[in-house]
């Protein structure tokens, strides 16, 4: 055998070696949750309701939260009612409307109208320019007028011309206008409410004649009357107990292709920014759904989001497409981490089978949407009935990733399954969390820092709706997480050996092993624990 030869076979064999090394250093010690933590007993910190899930949290060092979570949607457009709602039948008066006043210009008009339940009647609506007196304007000639047939609760809208309905660029200028619904069929019927809005100038009629309260009107942009999605914020002061009044922390883009929702936030921080992952979809059916970002400097907004090449504007576009069965529910559900200036982006990949991916990109780059390069599936859940998302964090303490999702969720036997890898791309399962949990679970949270990571000497929490009587009105549920008591004084006395080198390994028992051997990194000289 020549020395090129024997060269080459040396090379297979250490490179043999090495891999085989690699890999061992990817098995861990701990075998099963519990030599990591456990759920203690929580509390409610939503009760619903409709819903409040899949949180995101923050968690400073001073004991305050920040905590954004999945909400139901609302309305589009400016509102003009408040109060007491009731519905009333057209076919009583004859005829309803609606004088307002717009202070700046818009592209439609929208009256909410009931039909008890019939999808068979019909009603015309006109829209006039004001001109003095009820009386005055409807012997005008109407801007736009249409017959509509009507389903119940839809939205009937009116334009400022018929070329208007097709053509975005046709506005309503600022000014006062009227709208009359007429010629009702049975059951064709308007919400009314006790109260008009505040700031807003508004006279109801019924049959020409003035009532107090207001009609179910708002003024829009183009697209979607609803979404049915958008994230809220609320902030805690002493560590999860009490929250702050909720407030709306990003809407969907109306007339853009998140218009229908903006549900499941992933919330980081790095570089000035606070980055919002959010799950979005066009399909009205609620599948085929794509993954967004968004930026901004404060948790609660104004947001740039995503437009395909940079941030801002009214045109957002995915940063991850799905390109799938366009029957299944697609992509979304974000959870961030960053690793050594590497940003790792988990999102759910649905397809029939519930899968986990991992995009990664330079988190030192202000585009780096542009620059997310694709990983592969990282967890399947085929194995584990009815799982839902991942949320992902890295424990400093133990140099690892550890993934937690809910499985037979939304039932009696629901249940947290939990993951962990030391590369955060090789998972491996390690069972299911013990400790106290409510039944029908789903959606969880895990609490991190600004950046995703945990320390096992601060608190640490999981977090999740719950609830089992029906669909959509779930409570969320705070729980403190429970850290192995000798974990953390292994770690502990380790950090605290003069003579720990820049990366030492332990096993469960304390005891210092090789490090080929399989077991916990502890970095030396990293004070994660005060002593």
């Amino acid at each position: 055998m020549g020395a090129k030869q024997r060269f080459m076979k040396m090379k297979k064999t250490y490179l043999i070696l090495a891999f085989m090394v690699c890999c061992h250093s990817q098995a861990q010690v701990f075998n099963s949750p519990d030599d990591i933590c456990t759920t203690q007993k929580g509390w409610d910190i939503y009760t619903a309701g409709t819903y409040r899930y899949g949180p995101s949290f923050m968690y400073y060092e001073d004991g305050e939260i920040d905590g954004w979570f999945a909400a139901s949607g609302g309305t589009y457009g400016k509102r003009y009612y408040r109060g007491t709602q009731s519905p009333v039948r057209i076919g009583d008066y004859n005829t309803v409307g609606q004088v307002f006043t717009a202070n700046e210009d818009f592209y439609r008009v929208s009256i909410c109208c009931p039909t008890w339940n019939s999808s068979n009647e019909t009603v015309t609506i006109s829209v006039y320019a004001w001109e003095r007196t009820y009386t005055r304007t409807i012997r005008s000639t109407p801007l736009y007028t249409k017959n509509i047939k009507m389903t119940d609760n839809m939205w009937i809208d009116g334009f400022y011309s018929n070329e208007a309905e097709t053509d975005t660029s046709i506005r309503f200028p600022a000014g006062r206008y009227l709208w009359v619904l007429s010629n009702p069929s049975s059951t064709a019927g308007v919400w009314h409410y006790s109260e008009k809005a505040n700031g807003v100038s508004t006279i109801a009629y019924e049959n020409g004649n003035q009532i107090n309260g207001s009609f179910y009107m708002i003024t829009q942009e183009p697209g979607s009357s609803i979404y049915w999605d958008c994230p809220t914020y609320q902030h805690s002061n002493d560590g999860g107990k009490t929250w702050s009044t909720e407030r709306i922390a990003l809407l969907p883009t109306q007339g853009s292709r998140d218009e229908l929702s903006a549900c499941d936030p992933g919330v980081i921080r790095f570089g000035g920014y606070y980055y919002l992952g959010y799950t979005s979809t066009e399909n009205q059916a609620g599948v085929d759904n794509h993954l967004y970002m968004a930026r901004s400097t404060s948790p609660t907004g104004p947001w740039e989001k995503w437009n395909g090449s940079g941030w801002g504007g009214r045109n957002p576009q995915p940063i991850v497409t799905y390109t799938d069965n366009h029957e299944k529910w697609g992509c979304g559900e974000p959870s961030m981490v960053i690793v050594d200036n590497v940003l790792y982006l988990y999102y759910t990949w649905e397809n029939g089978i519930v899968t986990t991916r991992l995009a990664t990109a330079p988190a030192d780059d202000e585009n780096w949407p542009a620059s997310l390069k694709y990983v592969g599936t990282v967890i399947s859940k085929s194995n584990y009935s009815a799982s839902d998302h991942c949320d992902i964090k890295y424990i400093d303490d133990i140099q690892c990733f550890v993934a937690m999702h809910t499985s037979s969720r939304m039932s009696t036997s629901a249940y947290i399954n939990v993951w962990i890898s030391r590369n955060g791309k090789n998972f491996t399962h390690l069972g299911k969390l013990s400790g106290p949990t409510q039944k029908g679970l789903h959606n969880l949270g895990l609490s991190g820092d600004e950046m995703g990571h945990m320390q096992l000497s601060k608190p640490q929490f999981v977090a999740y709706a719950y609830g089992l009587d029906s669909w959509g009105k779930w409570n969320t549920y705070l729980q403190p997480l429970d850290f192995r008591e000798e974990l953390i004084t292994l770690i502990r006395n380790a950090q605290t050996d003069p003579n720990l080198d820049e990366e030492a390994r332990y096993n469960l028992q304390g005891i210092r092993i090789p490090h080929s051997a399989s077991g916990i990194y502890i970095k030396g000289r990293k004070k994660y624990f005060r002593p």
